[in-house]
Formats: structure tokens, C-alpha cells, sequence
């Protein structure tokens, strides 16, 4: 699944889930932002000029993924954003007991 978003100044960010499960997150990041803790490799925050504004904790649904933000990594085509997979398998859980699926979560007996 891929979405486009286009900010403020007409640049266009791509967000891909990539092999690993992470949103790999493609665009214009000649002028931008970052933040970091003590270790400037531990990215806690990345603002493009003219958007958008993603920091460690938010859920990604605002863009029509799924996952929590705990992380970014750079790389060539912009920044890996490294989510909660934890979380992200509790939804889709959480999601098919409401559907009900025909089978007891209880013990995988059918129904």
C-alpha cells in the first residue's frame, strides 16, 4: 500500500510499508529538520519544509497506515520510520475477534 501526501509547498511524500514491516517515507528532504536525543543517530522527530510533522509516538493512521511511531532511520531516499509492530499485531487481532471469524479465540475450536 502506498499513500501520497502533498504539503503546504506542493512536495509530494510517499509512505510505503517496506520488507521489514516499517513505512519507508520517499520525498523532497533538501530542506528539513530532524531532532535527536543525546545520540544524534536516535531521530526523534523529522519536519520538511512545508510538512508534514511526524515525531516518535504518533499513529501513523492520520496518513492511512497503521503502527505507532518509535523510531526514524535516514537513508538515501529519506527516512525509514520505524513503527510499533507490537501494537500494530494487536490491532489486526483486535480486529478479526470483531469480525468475528467463526472461531473461538478461546481454545481455535470452530464455532
Amino acid at each position: 500500500m502506498k499513500t501520497e501526501i502533498t504539503n503546504r509547498y506542493g512536495d509530494v511524500f510517499t509512505f510505503e510499508y517496506n520488507e521489514r514491516g516499517n513505512i519507508q517515507w520517499s520525498g523532497n528532504f533538501e530542506f528539513h529538520r530532524f531532532g535527536f536525543n543525546e545520540d544524534e543517530s536516535d531521530i526523534t522527530m523529522v519536519d520538511p519544509s512545508g510538512g508534514p510533522y511526524i515525531k516518535e509516538g504518533m499513529d501513523m493512521e492520520m496518513f492511512g497506515l497503521k503502527g505507532k511511531v518509535i523510531g526514524f532511520i535516514c537513508n538515501e531516499d529519506g527516512y525509514e520510520i520505524v513503527i510499533d509492530k507490537n501494537k500494530y499485531l494487536q490491532q489486526l487481532a483486535d480486529q478479526a475477534q470483531q469480525l468475528n471469524l467463526g472461531y473461538n479465540t478461546n481454545n481455535d475450536e470452530e464455532i
